[in-house]
């Protein structure tokens, strides 16, 4: 029997960065033994109480042990998580039981200094804590950035900041190891040459540089390789999950009603309003006119069964004069919903310095205004009496069997 890919990361011993407290090694070897994290962490801590043990099985656990995957996810969320449209995972603050633990190897450490070792009389030491400290930082930092790279699915997601930090750390790391290095040449040969030991250790690490800049060079073309047929992939398997999500069903639909064509005609257009979204991007929402006109079309398109086009040249926020004019304009496309019999209203507006203009048009039965009852208060006062209390204008021009237009305008 073949087993599951969680089983298989479950078998491996890899460290858990998920839960770690300092490189995830304790949390790692505990989900690889089946044992909790607590006891894991307390038995490195009681090693470090013997000739600082623990640090030392720690340091080469970590070095050792590869670091864990993220988990894998449905390609539709996994589509979600690349468009930004869920929030990504916040990191947890370290609880007391972290605290605890790492405030204990902290005082076993200085305990096993404090006895085995006298710092004023050992002159490798401070060289060792030097490049101790320089060693965890460029690993940490490692492990830092290839979280960023697996949380986010693509290399680019590591912004100009980060990166910046990540080299500031990377080249802060290797600078106390160099130092701690020249300093423990520079004790066994005497301090008179410690420029020489510094200027032989930038010398060797331009050497260094100068050797290893090709190959990373390649390392890095290959990264940005891969990355852009990751991200190839990734658009296939969006764009896969969205038709099967939404367009396939659709049409499943649609052959189901294919009898009724005011249905099949309503989910086709909400069909092809969310394969828009999806395409372009998100609707603008309420927050502007061309939005809050787009918003009309969608409520009145779920409402009616009848096509509305929208045509915005411009855009403009949204205030209270605004609003009174989106009002009005909602309040004119679903009398022409509910009263023209067109298959279809046209909203077409324009927006210049000066004015806004919004022109609702249909082909439908029209009507003579002057016949409408005086208790019907829908043109008289949600359009004409709306505009008018925020200085706008209404020209409705209609007559019977030649449909309508009303045309409202707003001095900016």
């Amino acid at each position: 029997m073949n087993s599951s890919p969680g089983t298989q990361r479950a078998d491996q011993l890899q460290r858990d960065l998920s839960g770690k407290a300092i490189a995830g090694v304790a949390s790692g070897v505990a989900a690889h033994l089946g044992l909790p994290t607590a006891w894991v962490r307390i038995g490195f801590v009681v090693l470090s109480l013997f000739s600082g043990t623990g640090v030392v099985v720690y340091g080469v656990l970590w070095m050792l042990m590869p670091g864990g995957d993220t988990h894998e996810e449905a390609p539709g969320l996994e589509g979600a998580s690349r468009a930004g449209m869920r929030p990504g995972q916040r990191m947890n603050a370290i609880d007391a039981g972290v605290l605890f633990s790492v405030g204990i190897l902290i005082c076993g450490v200085l305990w096993f200094v404090a006895s085995d070792v006298e710092p004023g009389r050992t002159p490798l030491f401070w060289p060792l804590v030097l490049g101790g400290l320089g060693v965890v930082l460029v690993w940490a930092q490692a492990d830092r950035v290839g979280n960023q790279i697996a949380a986010s699915g693509q290399a680019r997601a590591v912004t100009t900041r980060r990166a910046l930090a990540s080299v500031g750390r990377l080249v802060g790391g290797m600078v106390l190891v160099g130092f701690g290095i020249s300093w423990m040449v520079a004790s066994q040969l005497g301090w008179r040459d410690l420029p020489v030991v510094l200027g032989a250790a930038l010398v060797l690490l331009a050497g260094v540089v100068i050797v290893a800049a090709p190959w990373l060079l390649r390392a890095s073309q290959r990264l940005r390789n891969a990355d852009r047929d990751r991200l190839r992939a990734e658009a296939r398997a969006d764009m896969a999950a969205h038709l099967h999500d939404s367009v396939l069903q659709t049409l499943a639909l649609i052959q189901r009603q294919a009898n009724n064509p005011v249905t099949v005609a309503s989910l086709a257009r909400r069909q092809e309003r969310e394969l828009r979204t999806w395409l372009y991007g998100e609707e603008a929402g309420a927050q502007s006119l061309k939005g809050a006109l787009e918003q009309i079309r969608v409520d009145v398109e779920d409402q009616f069964p009848i096509a509305v086009e929208v045509v915005c040249v411009g855009d403009a926020g949204m205030d209270a004069a605004t609003t009174a004019l989106i009002q009005a304009t909602r309040e004119a496309v679903v009398n022409a919903a509910k009263h023209s019999g067109a298959p279809r209203v046209d909203v077409y507006a324009e927006v210049t310095p000066s004015q806004i203009e919004v022109f609702v048009r249909d082909r439908g039965s029209g009507f003579d205004e002057s016949q409408v009852r005086q208790d019907r208060r829908g043109v008289r006062e949600s359009i004409r009496g709306r505009m008018e209390r925020h200085g706008g204008a209404v020209r409705i021009r209609t007559a019977p069997g030649e449909g309508t237009e009303v045309r409202l305008e707003l001095q900016r």
